[in-house]
């Protein structure tokens, strides 16, 4: 039997506009939100207390927290240029600025002394311990979502055509390709390519050797070795998805895996799914979606495994769902 869940807080961040839940750090309570002025706050998930940590000048896009939590990675931009800042999340001290690049960061992934953004202007490799740019990964310019493994030797990226490939971030060359490009999708300069959602997800799960990819299904595929992606879980589409007029909305874009149990959370047709470590559904959040649905827009474990989530919207909240384990004893 699926468990239907129901938040267990629901936190309205003050000042905050479209507030989206980012990284929740190991002690469990302090939750990561950057609105869409590019405002940092720390928000308590127990009290629901908040701090300002960034104004939003220069304006944070996107974060990436270290695997042990002690940085956290924050593209920023400002009067057109692109840079990288690392924070001390112990007191929320910037302790290094990295250039960046020319173009808009569309995504960021930090692990231990690397950081890797891209951007349209390549997929870069950074070393925190001399602040600057190892290399650039060729043929990347069009690279959107990546996630670096925590021991810092690959990183995964996936591109606008959905070819998804693993790197090799002491060499800076490809070792394996997961999912070729799909010669449908239009390149990403296309007038034609902005059909959809552009939230998608890339994720690493090393603990047990897998890539997962969700852009309009769950993919799964192997780390290591030759197993290449394949479509994971068989949880029906939903009849409200495509709502959008004259947009192709995809279903599954959105996804966060627990490091802890290896279970999955995704947004499937607007309603979140717990799913174990073979795709078997536990769980979904909240009651079956009516007219009017919205995806979420982000979604992190906590290191108890409750599923932090966010909303689109000028006024939405920060939700916190149980644990599995709140349920099982």
């Amino acid at each position: 039997m699926i468990e239907v869940l129901t938040p267990r807080r629901t936190i309205k961040v003050q000042r905050a506009h479209i507030p989206e839940a980012h990284a929740v750090l190991p002690d469990g309570d302090t939750c990561v939100v950057v609105d869409a002025y590019g405002r940092l706050f720390t928000v308590s998930l127990s009290t629901g207390g908040q701090t300002r940590v960034e104004t939003g000048a220069p304006g944070v896009d996107l974060t990436s927290l270290t695997p042990d939590g002690g940085l956290m990675a924050t593209s920023m931009h400002a009067f057109g240029e692109y840079g990288i800042r690392i924070w001390d999340t112990a007191d929320w001290t910037v302790i290094t600025e990295l250039p960046g690049h020319s173009h808009p960061i569309q995504a960021i992934s930090a692990a231990g002394q690397v950081v890797v953004t891209a951007a349209m202007d390549g997929t870069r490799v950074w070393d925190l311990d001399t602040g600057s740019c190892r290399f650039v990964l060729p043929g990347t310019e069009e690279v959107m979502w990546i996630a670096v493994t925590p021991d810092q030797r690959h990183v995964v990226t996936m591109a606008w055509d959905r070819s998804v490939v693993v790197w090799d971030l002491h060499q800076g060359t490809p070792i394996r390709t997961l999912r070729d490009a799909d010669r449908e999708v239009p390149a990403l300069r296309s007038p034609a390519s902005d059909r959809g959602v552009w939230i998608r997800t890339v994720l690493v799960d090393s603990a047990r050797d897998r890539v997962l990819a969700a852009d309009g299904h769950l993919c799964a595929g192997g780390l290591e070795g030759d197993r290449r992606l394949a479509r994971w879980g068989t949880i029906p589409r939903h009849e409200r998805v495509n709502m959008i007029p004259s947009k192709d909305m995809v279903h599954t874009c959105l996804a966060a895996v627990n490091p802890a149990d290896g279970t999955v959370a995704v947004d499937y047709g607007g309603r979140a799914f717990i799913l174990d470590q073979g795709g078997r559904p536990l769980a979904v959040m909240g009651p079956e979606p009516g007219p009017g649905w919205i995806p979420m827009s982000t979604m992190t474990f906590a290191p108890d495994g409750r599923l932090v989530s966010s909303l689109p919207g000028a006024f939405a909240a920060v939700e916190v769902w149980p644990a599995l384990s709140e349920l099982t004893g």
